[in-house]
């Protein structure tokens, strides 16, 4: 169906420019890729990796003779790098495309399809063609995406990662291989195949513009690992779905491989953003990779105000990063004394005291002899009862000073003074037992859990010391359970230890407290209670130790070989016998590489080996690609040299332009388009109609009006102004229909030819561009022919009638209505070489200024002034090669005669040799690229306002938005 299409495509084309006469160009493909290359720098399609970097480093990797001319095509146009910056970018080339990934369950009759071309260019799979948002008229361009974070390199990288783990981005690429040359050279397919990349990596960069703001990276990851990190029951369930079979042991263990492969490669995709990097979901997805397990904890301050009698804190790690599926590690903590005395306890209260006795407490060692350089003396404070019955009996002790070094097991004296009563009155000193303080010394792994992180230090949560650490809950008075104005009991009966120990008791000492510290649950009082509030925390981190990492690969030697394997036969498919113009275009190995095909395409499906992987750089708060210290041994002297830091990885080229086709034209489209074409043909036409009127003077009557400038003079003496404008009606009227027609079915022609020769369509550009413009010319052509004869007998004779009507009804009935029809041949010869080479020279010239000037493309006043100045160009050719058929026409026209086109032809030659068949010519010259540059001009700017320019009628490939749409989950 699609080849008979196209045959009969071919012969629309190819029959209407024999009948017309033109001479299609032919361009060999070969030919001009050969040129391409060699000022591969002024492709439109392509911009430098950065616009601060240096060459694109996979042809780093090649080592032929052409080498340089494609370093060249690269290379920044104002390189100020120094020496060790550009060795860095080399190693990047060569290291960072050295390990590919797999390409897995491709069908059985894949190459073959890709070799026969059977592949629908209009589909693949879940990415469709959607409307693109890049736009001239709203400002939106292709790399708007850069102002959320994402860089050159996180794009063509992500591009990578999609070729490589998307089965429909393989389908794409590998069907892309028929764009390429049969028998082509090695430089070819690289010309190719970098095309197709920048193109594929410009459509995913303007589908990251829908992951914008904030929170558009970490939506994107979470995508990503959603799409291609499932768990192995949901890819059973989604092959389940599609009615896929079942896979083998070794299928689902090499599946495994591909979702771990995959997670540790977006982790290093979003690792190479700078700005608005998702730090904490890389960290998370980092734990998930290296699925560590806690194996020590480092205390760095073991916190203070611990009490003995009540057993070790509740130590709590922190949930796995890699998520609920992961298990949380559990520990236990240890006690020591920290030298210091927490409390004083009150052993009997002693009696007679009119006024608080002195305490005081032995220096640390001072009971054992040991001298202790940096102790210090703990001091304490005693409150009396000054009333009630228990006056004059101790209340309790307040430590001023906890002092240091004190030890375990020291045996601490206090001596507090006597009291005021004689002791024969019944006075006897108080008793105090001190309480040494303790710290946390160590936590004990009990299980080390699973999914944490190993890049970062994991904090661990320890329990605070209890609200009554410093109270001796043994005494009812300082447990609150009796009231101090009451008599203090001899002794603890059981149900006062009862209610001291009793945690649910509401006026126990401990919901008392819970009360004060959540203020009643009215808020305000901080939520801590007692010692959480003032003691210093315990701070201490457990270090993860990981079953593997992001420096580590998951897959084995054979699924490293797979991508680039499948590559070579795809290319060799499409290039049979294949030559290269180079002495040698093998491409250069870096040392970790196993061999393997040496295709250069396969670089692109290269992704970050091992060796290479994250490490979170403290003075940039971010993850930063780094070497281990394996890799930076083996590679230092030809990569790497003194640093573990690779400089600005580049993945490959950006395009400018995403993967496009244009829409198929709707009614309201082509309606728009003849409006448009109407307008500006008829304006421009009406604007320069003195140029005109002139012109057809010297064409018609060369005795009275022999030259340009006397033209002008002798018009104004016998015309006046008003004869510069005779004529005017029809041209405006002609012209209006004429441009109506004429833009509208070019623009419809084009489309159905390009839409019709598929792939084959940009090797014909230049045919597709010379038929579309032939058949709109001779289609408009019989709609101008009878405005453009009364324009003629209106300029030569001016009283020939008083309006377009009048001349109109007195030609047709003087000589008949055909006669408005008799200059068809010639106007054909006229406006057929004329239409073609305005539209063929416009856009030859356009594409030019564009590859010169690519911000053009993304600019409404820079893309007006390029149709401007192609107009011109396009003019000033076409007046040239229309000028013996418009002399023709006027030597026809300018009487009431049966002149036919031949006797026309004789006639002006009989007159003035061959030169007065370009009779006129110097006045075309001026007013043709003018009126065409005003026409362009004029009918883009229109297009742009009523919808319809270029890039409204666009559809994208939307790869991004395809790739993460809902379907198969997994790896390819």
């Amino acid at each position: 169906m699609i080849t008979s299409r196209r045959e009969q495509t071919f012969s629309i084309l190819f029959s209407f420019l024999s009948i017309t006469s033109i001479l299609a160009f032919h361009l060999p493909q070969q030919n001009r890729i050969h040129r391409q290359l060699s000022s591969l720098g002024e492709e439109s399609d392509y911009v430098e990796g950065d616009t601060n970097n240096g060459p694109i480093n996979s042809n780093s990797l090649l080592n032929d003779a052409d080498n340089s001319l494609r370093l060249q095509r690269f290379a920044d146009k104002q390189d100020t790098e120094d020496e060790s910056a550009m060795n860095r970018r080399l190693f990047m080339g060569a290291a960072l495309l050295g390990s590919s990934a797999v390409v897995s369950n491709l069908p059985e009759n894949f190459l073959s399809a890709v070799a026969e071309e059977e592949f629908d260019r209009d589909g693949f799979g879940r990415l469709n063609w959607i409307t693109t948002p890049v736009n001239k008229r709203t400002g939106v361009t292709v790399f708007d995406a850069e102002k959320f974070g994402y860089n050159v390199r996180f794009v063509t990288y992500l591009s990578r990662f999609l070729l490589v783990f998307d089965l429909d981005c393989q389908k794409w690429w590998y069907s892309k291989a028929a764009d390429i040359p049969r028998a082509a050279s090695k430089e070819e397919v690289e010309y190719v195949r970098l095309r197709q990349f920048g193109a594929f990596s410009a459509s995913v960069e303007v589908g990251l513009q829908e992951y914008g703001g904030n929170a558009g990276p970490a939506k994107l990851m979470k995508s990503l690992i959603s799409r291609y990190c499932p768990d192995l029951a949901n890819v059973r369930k989604s092959r389940e779905k599609m009615g896929l079979p079942k896979l083998t042991e070794d299928q689902e263990l090499k599946e495994m491989r591909e979702i771990k492969e995959a997670r540790r490669q977006i982790a290093l995709l979003f690792g190479l953003m700078e700005n608005n990097q998702p730090v904490e979901e890389i960290n998370k997805l980092l734990a998930a990779i290296d699925n560590g397990s806690i194996k020590s904890v480092v205390i760095d301050d073991g916190g203070s105000g611990y009490a003995p009698g009540y057993g070790p804190p509740n130590v709590e790690f922190p949930p796995p990063k890699a998520g609920e599926d992961f298990k949380r590690a559990t520990g236990r903590a240890t006690l020591r004394p920290n030298g210091k005395i927490l409390r004083l306890d009150v052993g009997n209260r002693g009696n007679g005291y009119q006024k608080p006795p002195t305490v005081t407490l032995s220096p640390p060692g001072a009971t054992s002899g040991n001298d202790v350089p940096s102790g210090k003396t703990a001091t304490a404070k005693a409150y009396i009862f000054k009333n009630g019955p228990n006056k004059g009996k101790l209340e309790r002790f307040q430590m001023i000073e906890q002092g240091e070094g004190y030890t375990e097991g020291e045996r601490i004296r206090v001596t507090i003074s006597p009291p005021d009563l004689p002791t024969e009155k019944g006075g006897f000193a108080a008793t105090a037992n001190p309480v040494m303080e303790l710290e946390v010394a160590s936590i004990e792994v009990v299980d080390g859990g699973s999914g944490y992180a190993i890049e970062t230090r994991i904090p661990i949560y320890v329990e605070p010391p209890p609200a009554t650490a410093k109270i001796n809950l043994n005494d009812p008075l300082e447990a609150r359970i009796i009231d101090r104005s009451q008599a203090l009991p001899k002794s603890v009966n059981a149900k006062l230890r009862n209610q001291i120990l009793e945690p649910d008791d509401p006026n126990s000492l401990a919901s008392n407290v819970g009360k004060v510290a959540k203020n009643d649950g009215l808020g305000g009082a901080g939520g801590c209670i007692g010692r959480a509030c003032y003691d210093r925390p315990v701070v201490a981190c457990a270090k993860a130790q990981a079953e593997t990492s992001s420096f580590s690969e998951f897959r084995n030697e054979g699924d490293a070989l797979e991508a680039v394997e499948t590559e070579a036969k795809v290319v060799q498919k499409r290039i049979v016998n294949a030559v290269s113009s180079g002495t040698d275009s093998q491409m250069k190995m870096p040392p970790f590489w196993n061999g393997g095909p040496s295709s250069s395409s396969a670089q692109l499906l290269t992704l970050i080996p091992a060796g290479l992987g994250l490490e979170y750089d403290q003075s940039l708060r971010r993850f930063v690609l780094t070497a281990d210290d394996d890799y930076v041994d083996i590679n230092k002297e030809s990569i790497l040299g003194a640093s573990n830091r690779p400089l600005d990885p580049e993945f490959g080229p950006r395009g400018r332009s995403p993967i496009e086709r244009d829409v198929t034209l709707d009614l309201s489209s082509f309606l728009r388009f003849s409006l448009s074409g109407a307008i500006c043909a008829s304006g421009a036409h009406f604007v320069l109609t003195p140029l005109d009127v002139v012109k057809t003077k010297l064409q018609t009557d060369p005795e009275n009006y022999p030259g340009v400038v006397s033209a002008f003079k002798k018009l104004a003496d016998e015309r006046g102004i008003g004869g510069f404008f005779d004529g005017w009606a029809p041209t405006f009227v002609g012209f209006f229909f004429w441009g109506s027609a004429s833009y509208s079915t070019t623009e419809l022609l084009r489309r159905y030819f390009v839409d019709a020769l598929g792939p084959e369509a940009r090797a014909l550009e230049v045919p597709i561009i010379l038929g579309s413009s032939a058949i709109g010319a001779a289609f408009s052509t019989f709609i101008l022919c009878p405005f453009e004869s009364v324009r003629i007998r209106s300029v030569t004779q001016p009283d020939y009638g008083s309006n377009l009507f009048d001349v109109t009804s007195r030609m047709v009935k003087e000589e008949g209505a055909s006669s408005l029809f008799s200059a068809v041949p010639p106007l054909l010869f006229k406006e057929v070489p004329f239409n073609t080479a305005k539209f063929l020279i416009f856009s030859l010239v356009s594409n030019l200024l564009y590859d010169s000037f690519p911000a053009a493309q993304e600019d409404i006043k820079l893309s007006l002034v390029v149709s401007l100045v192609s107009g011109m160009t396009g003019g000033l050719i076409a007046a040239i090669v229309s000028n013996p058929a418009d002399a023709t026409i006027s030597e026809m026209k300018k009487s009431q005669t049966k002149v036919g086109p031949i006797e026309a032809v004789k006639s002006l030659i009989d007159k003035g040799g061959y030169a007065n068949m370009f009779r006129g010519l110097p006045v075309r010259m001026a007013f043709y690229p003018l009126i065409v540059s005003m026409q362009f001009f004029v009918f883009d700017a229109i297009r742009l306002n009523l919808g319809i320019g270029s890039d409204d009628l666009k559809l994208y490939l939307d790869v991004l938005g395809g790739a993460l749409n809902e379907g198969s989950v997994g790896p390819a």
